[in-house]
């Protein structure tokens, strides 16, 4: 973050592919919460929208959260007469102002983190309201965390007026813990091809988030995606096997609210973790290779660190714990009585707050929660650790 994406190579050009398609995932906070809005995605969001005449109301699926300063902003733009110098935080009526668009509605299935107005996109009944209301509406990272996409990009069509500008920004790859899905470009351009709609602007945005390099942007072109192949992106391909047993009052259908939100919104508690847990291993022409048993360490004396966080120090020889440069560093495993507990890598204010057995193994420390609630120094269950 704080360095501006170079333009001058792959840019598509106004009249090109479809409004946006790009990847958003601010590393500034290990948790995002919020529609985090960073430097370089607002960079390219101003010169569309300033390039397609757009004009408000604007409506944000999600609250935007701007993660620069005025200061930042003032330097990347090059010119902004009259503009502030501070090292103040930049908000979003100030931001989409800077973008010629005025009068700024957030929209979000809860009110948890401020929204203007409360509806789920699930719902295919939009309110009449919130129909043709809006010259751009942008999702900014929230589509992905819609079970009904299909039902979501309906509302978001009909809350838009005749010429009216669409703005996504979505997950394309490798956010696997991010969301419900990640996008191809062909589902952007295919939808909104066959929806009838001009397609004005289509790029892939590439970075590294373990460092403050620059974020290559290139061209995402009807034709360089969609031919149904693997790896077009690099050589890396991740899958996901995953097994369930139907049971007697398993139900037909159902629309959830992602977990970690469902969680904060009160929707729906934790998910009855009993998934097994293995240590990782290799397979070559389909046999299994040889794995190392796992380290075990049972968690003792731990500390009260708030609401319903508890914490405690690892030995040194614990493998390495999260940390800002890699949140997601640890392969500590949490057991409750021999039961898997998680999510792991939680926020240690979801873990104050929410409990439900989420932990966080960062720096050389761990902090937990019991899976209800209770002391863990006496409650009189075993607690361990597996790596």
């Amino acid at each position: 973050m704080g360095r501006i994406a170079t333009y001058a190579e792959g840019l598509v050009q106004p009249a090109a592919a479809v409004v946006g398609v790009a990847l958003s995932i601010d590393i500034s906070l290990i948790d995002g919460e919020t529609m985090g809005l960073a430097l370089n995605d607002a960079a390219l969001l101003r010169e569309y929208l300033l390039a397609h005449h757009a004009s408000g109301p604007i409506a944000t699926l999600g609250v935007v959260d701007i993660r620069f300063t005025q200061k930042e902003f003032r330097r990347a733009m090059g010119s902004l007469p009259l503009w502030p110098r501070s090292d103040q935080p930049l908000d979003a009526r100030g931001f989409f102002k800077q973008c010629g668009v005025s009068d700024l509605l957030s929209i979000d299935v809860s009110k948890y983190e401020g929204a203007d107005v409360e509806f789920d996109l699930n719902n295919p009944d939009l309110p009449a309201e919130l129909r043709e209301k809006f010259g751009v509406v942008l999702n900014g990272g929230t589509l992905e965390h819609v079970f009904h996409v299909p039902n979501a990009l309906t509302n978001i069509s009909r809350m838009l007026r005749p010429g009216g500008l669409v703005v996504h920004i979505l997950p394309m790859s490798n956010c696997v813990d991010h969301g419900f899905y990640q996008f191809s470009p062909t589902f952007m351009l295919d939808y909104y091809a066959a929806s009838r709609f001009d397609l004005l602007n289509s790029a892939s945005i590439h970075f590294d988030r373990s460092f403050e390099g620059p974020w290559q942007v290139k061209p995402a072109l009807h034709g360089s995606y969609g031919e149904g192949l693997l790896g077009v992106m690099d050589s890396r391909i991740a899958l996901h096997m995953f097994v369930a047993r139907k049971r007697q009052d398993s139900l037909d259908s159902a629309i959830p609210i992602q977990s970690l939100y469902g969680r904060k919104f009160g929707a729906q508690g934790p998910a009855t973790n009993s998934i097994e847990w293995f240590s990782p291993f290799q397979m070559q022409a389909g046999r299994r290779l040889a794995s190392r048993s796992p380290v075990e360490l049972t968690v003792a004396s731990p500390s009260a660190d708030g609401g319903r966080m508890w914490s405690v120090a690892l030995p040194s020889s614990a493998p390495a714990g999260d940390s800002n440069l890699n949140p997601v560093a640890s392969p500590l495993a949490l057991f409750e009585d021999g039961k898997l507990l998680g999510p792991a890598h939680a926020s240690h204010d979801a873990i104050r707050e929410l409990g439900g057995g989420s932990y966080s193994h960062w720096g050389s420390a761990l902090y937990f929660s019991s899976s209800d609630g209770s002391d863990p120094d006496r409650n009189g269950r075993q607690y361990t650790c597996k790596w």
